[in-house]
């Protein structure tokens, strides 16, 4: 029987050979849809590169039966996905190759520690566990990271254009629902649909709720006023209240009381906030030609972050997502709509049902019925409007709130359209697989917390109670842990150049960002799978208003579980003599990078303050596109 030292040049080749790929990857995809040519010569190179390195740690003999196995492994890849480029084919290979030799070097490790028979058994229980999630987690990544392994793709990527529509346009309704908005940025949003480049639109923007008249009264106004520019009634406004639903309330209530045109066969939906580009239509309505296609999504995008560091660091963490997830989730048949930029088929939207008004993300939910109805969607890269990222860190929070809990209730209502045929209907591609992990990633996420907290507690429960005997760590944990870091920030990098954030200050916030939002995450994923109705809460959009207290108080619970995270660590410090000083190394490391993770929140609620925007500000129109607007805004 092999022991874990046997292994151990193994995991050393893998881990040097995921450094080596991120570089190669790095270099040859050097933006969405563009690799350059490489060829299984190049493969073989970089394969043995990573063998002599490993070489001269280990010795030849001890590098050769992994580098044969990824040789083989990578030839049988490449051989069955052909659209995968050589980058793509390498780092798969090495991503499940890594899987299974940790899965089996951590086997080989827990037998080695002489632990009771009922505790190893446990251990190893939890480790297979691990693995099944791995592989799961490893196939996602073929699909939300394919824009870095793929050359050859099977779904449309790009919008076309030229003069595509001829005089018989499809009728479309592009709604617009607002909810205490402030009047000149909404008729900002009218005045840009106003300039659109098609004939055969309506736009029907409906208040809902709004208790302030000064409010929505200018709206209702500018509807008037854009209609007589225009010629012909293109907008019309409603004020509803109360009405209950929200959003999806009010898109509800246009459908249910026939406001729609009766010959409309396509339903936009635009945010109040978000100013669209005048092809929006003309350049997207062709891809309804397909009767196939329900829906078509185009990216959030935002605007006037540029000044301040803290609207910086929100971009930059929003982008990768939207422009390089979501890109690779369509090619594999999962692509959903995201609410907003957005179209779908009118005949299919009402067939299933409209707007779901018991979940807080109705816009990808409703993609949902759609797929399980026999349709599919698009998702173009290509941005086609841009609204404003939220003020305060509070209002991010719930924001990423809304978006986390969201498909967590989408999952625990619609489960059973994710069974396996024949138990439920097919669906495009791996849309079930992807949409399951997408809806159970908080949750995963703190499995995967509350797990490697309980192992670090066991042992230092387990030493001081003369339990169990100190822990060595294996030497070769000393080499994977700088290589692991390195190919992470490669990795890292990379993700964000081909985002479009260019500044490793942008970059580092936006990691910031994203690690502020840990615990929201973690709480709304536990909130989803609640059978009670959650609040739906809108994203303010009249700039920053919160104080120094108020923005501290939102950070709280991140403040209180980073200080006690610091505790543990502290304490985990004074058992050095106990659990020996390698393990109070990993253990503080662990909880010291869990604490700067639960810190980053209230500096990012800080930062919202420091950089807050008093008032929305209108900004300047685009020199192609003034000639186009209604001479009410050219005057502005």
């Amino acid at each position: 029987m092999p022991v874990r030292t046997d292994i151990d040049p193994w995991v050393l080749f893998i881990a040097i050979m995921a450094l080596l790929i991120s570089l190669w990857t790095s270099r040859a995809v050097r933006s969405a849809y563009d690799i350059r040519p490489t060829s299984p010569l190049g493969l073989l190179m970089v394969a043995a590169m990573g063998g002599a390195i490993t070489a001269a740690v280990t010795g030849f003999s001890a590098v050769m039966p992994p580098f044969l196995l990824f040789l083989a492994v990578a030839g049988c890849i490449w051989m069955s996905a052909r659209h995968l480029s050589m980058p793509g084919v390498a780092w798969m290979t090495v991503d499940f190759l890594g899987i299974a030799i940790a899965w089996l070097w951590g086997c080989l490790f827990i037998n080695e520690l002489f632990l009771p028979w009922g505790v190893e058994a446990l251990a190893l229980f939890g480790l297979t566990i691990t693995l099944a999630v791995s592989i799961l987690g490893a196939m996602e990544r073929i699909a939300r990271e394919a824009i870095f392994t793929h050359d050859r793709w099977r779904l449309p990527f790009s919008a076309p254009t030229g003069q595509l529509l001829g005089t018989d346009q499809p009728k479309v309704s592009i709604q617009l629902p607002c909810y205490a908005e402030p009047p000149e940025v909404v008729k900002e949003t009218m005045n840009r649909l106003a300039a659109l480049e098609y004939q055969n639109f309506e736009v029907l923007v409906v208040d809902n709720n709004t208790k302030d008249e000064a409010l929505w009264r200018p709206l209702e106004q500018h509807a008037e006023v854009l209609n007589r520019q225009m010629g012909r009634e293109v907008f019309r406004f409603f004020h509803v209240s109360p009405l209950p639903g929200a959003k999806a309330g009010a898109l509800n209530w246009l459908i249910d009381n026939n406001h729609m045109a009766e010959d409309t066969a396509i339903v936009a939906v635009i945010d109040a906030d978000y100013y669209s580009e005048p092809d929006f239509l003309s350049r997207l309505v062709p891809f309804f030609d397909s009767p196939s296609v329900a829906y078509l999504q185009t990216p959030h995008d935002y605007r006037d972050f540029e000044s301040s560091r803290y609207l910086s660091a929100c971009y930059s963490e929003y982008m990768p997502n939207n422009k390089i997830d979501m890109l690779g989730v369509h090619e594999y048949g999962g692509a959903f709509t995201i609410g907003t930029m957005c179209l779908l088929r009118a005949n299919v939207l009402r067939e299933v049902g409209g707007w779901a008004e018991w979940c807080l993300t109705e816009d990808s939910e409703v993609s949902v019925r759609m797929r399980a109805a026999g349709f599919r969607g698009i998702y173009l890269g290509e941005t086609f409007g841009r609204g404003l990222i939220p003020d305060t860190f509070d209002d991010y929070k719930k924001q990423r709130f809304r978006w986390t809990a969201g498909p967590v209730q989408q999952l625990r209502r619609h489960w059973r359209l994710f069974l396996p045929a024949p138990w439920a209907r097919r669906m495009p591609g791996w849309t079930k697989m992807l949409e399951v992990l997408r809806c159970i990633a908080p949750i995963r996420t703190l499995t995967g917390l509350v797990i490697g907290l309980a192992g670090i507690a066991s042992i230092a429960i387990a030493n001081a109670t003369g339990a169990g005997a100190k822990v060595d760590v294996p030497d070769i944990a000393w080499s994977l842990i700088p290589l692991a870091l390195a190919t992470t920030l490669v990795r890292t990098w990379h993700r964000y150049r081909i985002a479009g954030i260019m500044r490793v200050a942008d970059m580092i916030r936006g990691e910031v960002a994203r690690a502020a939002l840990t615990w929201v995450v973690l709480v709304a994923g536990v909130a989803g799978l609640s059978n009670k109705p959650l609040a739906w809460r809108r994203t303010p959009k009249f700039g920053g208003t919160d104080s120094f207290a108020g923005a501290l108080y939102s950070a709280f619970p991140e403040t209180m579980l980073g200080l006690a995270a610091s505790a543990a660590a502290f304490g985990m410090y004074l058992l050095k003599p106990i659990i020996g000083l390698e393990m109070t190394i990993l253990a503080c490391s662990s909880l010291g990078f869990l604490a700067l993770r639960f810190f980053c929140a209230p500096y990012m609620a800080v930062l919202a303050l420091r950089d807050a925007a008093p008032q929305t500000v209108l900004p300047a129109i685009p020199a192609p596109m003034k000639d186009k607007l209604p001479a009410a805004r050219q005057a502005a």
